[in-house]
């Protein structure tokens, strides 16, 4: 949905409202450019794509806790 500057500032909490019960997203245009996108915040464990992505792409050979026999060399 697109709407212009002039009427999301008159209608901004009622079209809030709808953002957040629809899920849609509002383009918010100034002389007919876009210029904002107002759109729903989730929050739980959906919100963030990245969160989990990487979920079981590795695998742990060892103990991670165990200690090492391993001497550092000092330069």
């Amino acid at each position: 949905m697109e709407i212009s500057a002039v009427k999301f500032r008159t209608n901004c909490f009622k079209i809030l409202d709808e953002v957040n019960q629809t899920h849609m997203e509002v383009i918010i245009t100034k002389r007919g450019k876009p210029i904002a996108k107002v759109v729903s915040y989730k929050q739980g464990k959906d919100s963030d794509p990245l969160i989990g992505a990487m979920i079981h792409a590795g695998e742990t050979l060892d103990d991670l806790t165990a200690p090492f026999d391993d001497e550092w060399e000092l330069d």
